[in-house]
């Protein structure tokens, strides 16, 4: 779902090219066909952390920064808390669920036993194997934020697989790739902090999702 948004642009990008990035962008994330299954309570499974083979670049930040899976599962539910479509299960009922399951296996598993024990329709779920912070400031940064994380929809009824997306994003100057305008559509024309680029991808994904279940 590509949504209008009132902010700045980049200097020195003329409407006629941003134009044909508005469409090149809004065709990025393919919005896939309809889901049938009817969704209408989510619950939200903290995000787990997928270790990669090295946790530590050569230069720069660690690969995979301690806290990112609760950082993605917090913006995770401050998207969903910012529109009146989500219906999704509180933080507190999800963690007090989970600490009464004891169950084991893979996370489709786990997330179908989350979603049966607090009675919703859909399990959100998924891992982050990236989440490398910025370093520099919002107007100059040598090394920019890098995320990248997947979230899937389960269905609690049959366990099926509904839907699969992934954010793998490292910020880039606008001049440098016309195809991330929407990077400063949305945020500004600056560098974000990891957290802020994490909440970009946690929307742009959800808006999706939206799409997908006819919610918007």
């Amino acid at each position: 779902m590509c949504r209008d948004r009132t902010t700045r642009l980049a200097p020195g990008l003329s409407f006629a090219a941003f134009g044909v990035v508005l469409l090149a962008g809004c065709s990025l994330l393919g919005r896939g066909p309809a889901i049938e299954e009817h969704i209408d309570l989510i619950a939200v499974m903290p995000i787990e952390r997928e270790e990669p083979a090295s946790a530590v670049p050569a230069t720069g930040p660690p690969r995979l920064q301690a806290g990112a899976e609760r950082v993605v599962t917090a913006e995770i539910y401050s998207v969903l808390a910012s529109s009146s479509i989500w219906r999704f299960v509180p933080d507190i009922t999800v963690t007090q669920a989970l600490a009464k399951l004891d169950v084991k296996g893979p996370l489709q598993v786990r997330a179908q036993a989350l979603g049966k024990a607090v009675s919703a329709d859909g399990v959100l779920y998924g891992t982050v194997s990236r989440y490398r912070e910025r370093v520099g400031t919002e107007f100059g940064a040598t090394e920019p934020a890098s995320v990248a994380f997947t979230l899937s929809l389960l269905s609690v009824s049959n366990g099926k697989v509904l839907w699969t997306r992934t954010f793998d994003e490292t910020q880039q100057s606008l001049s440098s790739n016309l195809l991330n305008w929407w990077q400063f559509w949305e945020g500004g024309p600056r560098w974000f902090t990891a957290e802020q680029f994490t909440h970009l991808g946690v929307e742009r994904l959800l808006n999706n999702l939206a799409g997908q279940l006819g919610l918007d």
